[in-house]
């Protein structure tokens, strides 16, 4: 008797995790180097589908305010996306994550991106363990995006997966941070998805324009060196109505001030592209 008990206790974490489930993780991280005190936190999310072998990973706060207007859009009531929400991106895992997409967020005046991320990520597991959420973790270290990174992943839940763009551990990763401490993530809590609906099947998402890693990396690049330069164009390009030319200096010179503190203050993204 004893012996089916231990069994049945062995194969639960693969019937639990054979159905579609949520982890939960909280992101901590830094925007500004200037000030390594503050802070910022975010709930986000990785829900997995067993049946398709996939994966998707965002902001909690993105995934129920697109929902929230999806259905009042039914309804023909116009809302707008939730202000407060600082991960819009999504990430897609599919296929033995062979295939992974960066989404650009929704809701944005240009349209929606896929990018196709093929980058490897190459683990170092080394002998040591701790305990998150009750599970056996054991240590991994990885250099990925100009970033080292050090992971806690548990094979007690058979998931190559993580948070982000993090897989290829024997194991479900339950925390990982990278040397800086500046960019973080630990998992929070684990439990069946309660919800049908899938944030990738938004018209956002389903007619994405689909670009390579390369492209989208000069895109970002572009964008860092000059922030808002399209808002800038679009004004001395007549664009926008101004009532006097007073009125588009001003502009334009607000415009100045907010890509100076763009640059001086938003200052760490989570990965450093002139990296590998």
């Amino acid at each position: 008797m004893k012996k089916s008990i231990v069994l049945f206790c062995c194969f639960l974490p693969l019937i639990y995790f054979s159905q579609n489930v949520r982890f939960t993780y909280n992101y901590k991280f830094i925007s500004d180097t200037l000030s390594k005190d503050v802070f910022s936190e975010e709930v986000v999310v990785l829900d997995f589908y067993s049946r398709e072998n996939q994966s998707v990973f965002t902001g909690l706060k993105h995934i129920i305010s697109d929902s929230a207007m999806a259905e009042e859009a039914r309804r023909g009531i116009m809302s707008f996306p939730d202000a407060s929400s600082k991960v819009r991106f999504v990430i897609e895992k599919t296929d033995n994550q062979n295939s992974r997409y960066f989404y650009t967020p929704d809701h944005m005046a240009e349209p929606v991106l896929k990018v196709r991320d093929d980058r490897k990520i190459n683990w170092e597991i080394l002998n040591e363990n701790m305990n998150i959420l009750g599970y056996k973790a054991q240590k991994a270290t990885t250099f990925f995006a100009g970033r080292e990174w050090t992971a806690w992943f548990t094979p007690e839940i058979p998931i190559s997966d993580g948070p982000y763009k993090f897989y290829g551990l024997p194991g479900l990763i339950l925390k990982i941070l990278d040397k800086t401490n500046t960019h973080s993530f630990e998992i929070i809590s684990i439990q069946k998805q309660k919800s049908n609906y899938f944030i990738l099947n938004d018209n956002a998402y389903k007619f994405a324009k689909q670009t390579t890693f390369d492209v989208y990396k000069k895109i970002v690049e572009d964008e860092r060196k000059n922030p808002l330069a399209k808002l800038r164009n679009d004004a001395l390009n007549g664009v926008f109505f101004f009532h006097t030319n007073e009125e588009k200096q001003q502009f334009l010179k607000n415009i100045d001030t907010q890509i100076k503190e763009i640059k001086i203050h938003d200052n760490n993204p989570i990965e450093i592209l002139n990296g590998k």
